[in-house]
């Protein structure tokens, strides 16, 4: 069993998918830290990302998802991870430094550290930009994320949760929410160890996502979507009684 499993949910992207999954697999291929095993869950209806996995000697574990559901496609990935430490990487990201996962790695050195976010920066036309440290805001959960998309988290397999296929939007807060109340507030390292690609294909964008409410919070507003709103809000009724986790009581 590997110390490390890499799962890259992935979908056809045109000629950009297989170009990504390459860089993304170049990154894991210049890694210092090799003790890790990748997991490809493909919703591709080709198999153009299947034929750049077997360029790579990575030990692979690789599954064509057949349904439509971003979500359930994560999950597929997540449910054929056996390493002791799980880290997304969605197929349009990639780690920034060749040290990434050594410094992951040695984090979860402390018998405290469950879960875990880096730093991160955006990627786009080829240079990176816009680093940040990520941070738990007030009211994540209604997409207040400061956090960045799951391609930033890795978390113990033993505290492994599914992704919620109801929700688009706010599919990767309300992962965080429930890994939060059960196991605590995440460990944060500052290095900014990945990437994540800016292009108008990704989950979170004008094109892609339906925005039609705004949600007002003094720090500043954020546009999102009433729908999911409506439903984390019924989702979790206890915890929006007094917007508190279990380690902050």
């Amino acid at each position: 069993m590997s110390e490390i499993t890499i799962a890259i949910p992935s979908h056809d992207r045109g000629e950009n998918g297989p170009k990504w999954m390459r860089e993304l697999l170049d990154s894991l291929k210049q890694q210092t830290f090799q003790d890790f095993d990748v997991v490809v869950s493909d919703q591709s209806k080709n198999d153009n990302i299947m034929n750049v996995c077997k360029e790579y000697d990575f030990d692979f574990t690789y599954v064509k998802y057949q349904g439509n559901v971003p979500c359930e496609n994560i999950n597929v990935a997540l449910s054929e991870c056996t390493g002791r430490i799980i880290k997304i990487m969605f197929s349009d990201d990639v780690l920034v430094t060749d040290t990434a996962l050594e410094k992951i790695h040695d984090e979860y050195d402390d018998p405290e550290c469950k879960w875990l976010f880096t730093g991160f920066c955006a990627l786009k036309d080829g240079s990176y930009d816009n680093c940040k440290q990520a941070r738990w805001a007030e009211r994540t959960l209604e997409g207040n994320n400061h956090l960045s998309s799951p391609s930033v988290v890795s978390f113990l397999n033993e505290c492994k949760e599914e992704f919620d296929h109801e929700l688009k939007l706010l599919l990767d807060v309300d992962f965080y929410h429930r890994m939060r109340w059960k196991y605590g507030m995440p460990h944060f390292i500052w290095p900014v160890l990945v990437a994540n690609r800016e292009h108008d294909d990704r989950i979170s964008s004008d094109s892609t996502s339906k925005y039609d409410c705004v949600v007002e919070h003094p720090e500043g507003n954020w546009m999102m979507n009433s729908k999911e709103l409506h439903y984390v809000h019924q989702k979790y009724p206890e915890f929006f009684i007094n917007q508190k986790y279990p380690d902050e009581n």
